[in-house]
C-alpha cells in the first residue's frame, strides 16, 4: 500500500500504532476527523511518507521525540488544527525536502529551534495562533525560496532577524507588532493604525531604508500601534 486517505470521515478514538508496518506508505492523510490522544511515535518507521495530514483533529501532547528522524522524504506536514503543545521538533531540521509546514492553531508553547532554518526547500511555515514564546530564530533568514511566513498571534518577543530582508521571494509575513521596529524606526513617534497583520511584500522593498533612519527617543510598542482605532488593513506608504 502506498496511499491511505481516511480523511473526512467520522473515525474516533486514537492512531492505531500498527499503521508504522506499513513502510512504503507515501501519503498518510487522517485529516478532520473525531481522532485522539497523542501520535505513535511508530509512526516514524514511514521513511518513504510524502505527505502527512493529521490536521483538524483532537490530537493532543507533545509530537514524540524522533518522531520525523528518519521522515526525509516528507514534502507535506500538516498538523494545523488540533491540541499539540510542546515545541516544533528540532528534527524539521533534516526535512530538507519539505515544501510546506503548518502547525497553526494548536497550543504550541516551546521557542522555536534554530534548526528551522535547514528546511532549505521550505515555501510556506504558518505557525500561527499557538503559545510560542522566545525570538524568531536567525536561522530563519536562511530559508531563501520561504514565500509566506505566519507567526501571528503567539507569545513571542524581540525583533525580526535583519537576514530575512534576505528572502528576495518572500511575498507575506505575518508577525506581531512587536517585532516591527523598522515600522517604528521609519514612523518616528508618529502613531500607525493597529491592523494586526502587515505584508510583508511592502516592508522587504523598503526595509534598508526603514532601517537606516536615525529615531531617538523612539515610542514603544502600545503608543504606535494602538492609539489609534484598529482597521481591517494598512499599507506602509512613504
Amino acid at each position: 500500500m502506498n496511499d491511505l486517505n481516511v480523511g473526512h470521515n467520522s473515525l474516533t478514538g486514537t492512531v492505531p500504532s500498527q499503521l508504522g508496518e506499513l513502510v512504503h506508505l507515501r501519503i498518510l492523510d487522517l485529516t478532520a476527523n473525531n481522532l485522539t490522544g497523542a501520535v505513535p511515535i511508530e509512526l516514524g518507521k514511514l521513511e518513504a511518507l510524502q505527505l502527512l495530514y493529521l490536521r483538524e483533529n483532537s490530537f493532543s501532547g507533545s509530537l514524540p521525540a524522533g518522531l520525523l528522524h528518519n521522515m526525509t522524504e516528507l514534502r507535506y506536514l500538516m498538523l494545523q488544527e488540533n491540541s499539540f503543545t510542546g515545541a516544533v521538533p528540532t528534527q524539521v531540521g533534516r526535512l530538507v525536502k519539505l515544501n510546506n509546514l503548518f502547525m497553526y492553531g494548536n497550543r504550541l508553547d516551546e521557542a522555536l529551534p534554530d534548526e528551522i532554518g535547514e528546511m532549505e526547500n521550505v515555501r510556506e511555515i504558518r505557525l500561527q495562533d499557538n503559545r510560542i514564546p522566545g525570538v524568531i530564530p536567525d536561522s530563519i533568514g536562511k530559508l531563501f525560496k520561504l514565500r509566506y511566513l505566519d507567526l501571528y498571534n503567539n507569545q513571542m518577543s524581540g525583533d525580526v532577524p535583519p537576514g530575512i530582508a534576505n528572502l528576495t521571494n518572500l511575498k507575506t509575513l505575518y508577525i506581531q507588532n512587536e517585532h516591527l521596529t523598522p515600522v517604528r524606526q521609519r514612523y518616528c513617534r508618529m502613531r500607525i493604525p493597529n491592523v494586526g497583520k502587515y505584508s510583508w511584500r511592502i516592508m522587504r522593498d523598503e526595509y534598508a531604508h526603514y532601517t537606516s533612519v536615525m529615531c531617538e527617543d523612539m515610542h514603544d510598542v502600545d503608543f504606535t500601534f494602538n492609539s489609534l482605532q484598529a482597521s481591517a488593513s494598512y499599507e506602509a506608504t512613504s
